[in-house]
């Protein structure tokens, strides 16, 4: 799909929309794994977004340096920014977009506004906290690929909670200190 700047400044970027430029599957309308690393966009695309996005880049040691954020929560409204395929390469994303649709209803609900200041850290993680967000992507997958029921978007819903709230706990400020020490 051959889609510019210019066409969909104006416009905000959904699920779907999301989905259809990266070349994947809708499997959940609310929800989706960000998946960057194909080769769709000839073009870096920033545009604002209607749904939460938890984004990690993957990075080593060179890449702790950077000023972009290792882990970071893109709330409705803001720019999300969709790599072109010459960009893919040396930033390899994950993650997980969210349409607040999902949340109705759940005690993230209340709470998903106290976590973007909390789910942003520059500093590279630790294997083993990489492996945790894999772990949770993965959780995650398993439940968009079984069939949508009744205890689809709660099940979906208490595994983001999950992540975010292992993000809180690898991006603390605490955490940041003692890896600067």
């Amino acid at each position: 799909m051959k889609i510019t700047k210019n066409v969909i400044m104006n416009n905000s970027i959904t699920i779907d929309l999301f989905n259809k430029l990266m070349g994947q599957e809708t499997l959940h309308p609310l929800v989706t794994l960000a998946d960057l690393s194909g080769d769709r966009l000839q073009e870096d695309l920033w545009m604002p977004c209607n749904f939460y996005a938890l984004i990690y880049r993957q990075g080593n040691e060179d890449s702790q340096m950077s000023a972009q954020p290792m882990l970071w929560l893109v709330k409705p409204g803001e720019i999300f920014e969709i790599p072109s395929a010459r960009h893919i390469q040396s930033r390899e994303y994950t993650g997980v977009l969210f349409h607040p649709d999902l949340l109705c209803d759940t005690p993230l609900e209340q709470s998903i506004g106290t976590y973007p200041m909390r789910c942003r850290c520059h500093s590279v993680l630790s294997e083993r906290e990489r492996q945790t967000i894999t772990g949770c992507l993965h959780e995650i997958e398993k439940e968009l690929r079984h069939a949508i029921d009744r205890h689809s978007s709660n099940i979906i819903v208490a595994h983001i909670e999950l992540l975010l709230n292992y993000c809180t706990r690898f991006c603390s400020y605490e955490k940041e200190k003692v890896k600067q020490l």
